[in-house]
This record gives C-alpha cells, sequence and structure tokens, in this order.
C-alpha cells in the first residue's frame, strides 16, 4: 500500500500562488501582511522533540509503532508570544499551524492545517484539538492530521510552522489546501518553526 508521502503533490496553484518557494523562507513564503518583516520570527519548541531531533513513533503512522503501540497523534508545541522582540510590530488574534514534509518524492505534502487557536494560547498539548478551531484539508484531500509515513529505509524532515495572524480563523472547516493556505498567507503577520525527524535509517 503506498504511503500518503508517497501519493498525491502539494496543489501546484497553492505552491505557486503561496510562495514561489517552499525552501527555507517557510512553506507559504514571506508574509502579505505589510507590518511582518522577515524578522518577525518567534520560537517554537515541543517538550517531546528538539528541533532538527527525532520525532517519537506514536506521532507518526501505525506502520512505525509495532503492534498495540500508540499511532497518529498530534505532538505539543509551545511558541513564544509575536512581538516581543525589540521594534517588533506583530500582534496575533489567532494562530494557525501548518505542518508539511518538505522531503517527500512529489514535492512538499501538507499533513495538517490547523487554525482558529486564541491569540492567548501559547501551546497545545499532545492529541488536543481546541475548541472553537478548524482544520483544513491536507494534500491527500482530507480534513485532520496524516501523521509521518515515510516509506520504510526513508527518514524524512517534518516541519510545524506556526503563524500568527491578524484575523480570526481565516477559513472554514473542511477547506481545500489551497483555499486555508492562501488565507493563512494574506494574514499572517509573524511566524515560527521547528523540525522533527521521522523514518527509517
Amino acid at each position: 500500500m503506498m504511503s500518503r508521502d508517497r501519493r498525491a503533490a502539494l496543489a501546484p496553484a497553492a505552491a505557486v500562488a503561496l510562495a514561489g518557494t517552499l525552501g527555507g523562507c517557510g512553506l507559504i513564503g514571506q508574509p502579505q501582511n505589510k507590518s511582518a518583516e522577515l524578522s518577525e520570527w518567534f520560537t517554537v519548541t515541543s517538550p517531546v522533540f528538539r528541533d532538527g531531533g527525532d520525532l517519537p513513533t506514536r506521532f507518526g503512522c501505525a506502520t512505525y509503532s509495532g503492534p498495540g503501540g500508540q499511532a497518529g497523534r498530534t505532538p505539543p508545541l509551545r511558541w513564544s508570544a509575536p512581538g516581543s522582540a525589540p521594534g517588533s510590530q506583530a500582534t496575533a488574534r489567532s494562530f494557525a499551524i501548518v505542518m508539511d514534509d518538505p522531503d517527500a518524492s512529489n514535492g512538499a505534502y501538507v499533513h495538517w492545517v490547523y487554525a482558529g487557536i486564541g491569540s492567548t494560547t501559547q501551546e497545545i498539548v499532545e492529541g488536543a484539538r481546541l475548541d472553537h478551531t478548524v482544520e483544513g484539508q491536507n494534500t491527500g484531500g482530507k480534513v485532520g492530521y496524516a501523521p509521518p509515513c515515510p516509506p520504510k529505509g526513508d527518514r524524512h524532515r517534518y516541519r510545524f510552522t506556526i503563524y500568527a495572524l491578524d484575523s480570526l480563523a481565516p477559513f472554514p472547516n473542511g477547506a481545500p489546501l489551497k483555499e486555508s493556505l492562501d488565507a493563512i498567507a494574506k494574514h499572517t503577520v509573524a511566524r515560527g518553526r521547528i523540525t522533527g525527524n521521522f523514518g527509517s535509517r
């Protein structure tokens, strides 16, 4: 059975319209909101993995968890308040999370689009779904979190980018990927990221 990573590629229209590149600048590229400069980055951490470290197997697909093991959980994430740096103009009305795999065989694969996180929230716990939040479609066309599932023998990076937005949830629950990413790009005022590795060596 083909893994999620090896199936549909990121919708070409979304890739072109939103970033130009899915490289170091970020999945969505430079924030379109004029108050957000490239310096408007905040810190993202996790109590279960360090930036550039390994994601525990319970956050991946069942292929990696073994018999009876936990699988497919969303990881806990914490972030600093945007606007805390000297001279920063960033203020957030809500936060959104986009998780993607830049190493997928057919191009960057978006695993999770999650928005409507309250402006006073600075962490989500493991497996959490907060009240009044929405989820968009992932690259596979399904709504919600698609856990990491690289082919056996492959090791991929998974980027959790948190966007501070100048609006409340900017797209409806179940929105298509292009619509949700366009909306996040339009309202981004700051962002932060943590990257975890997953797969077999």
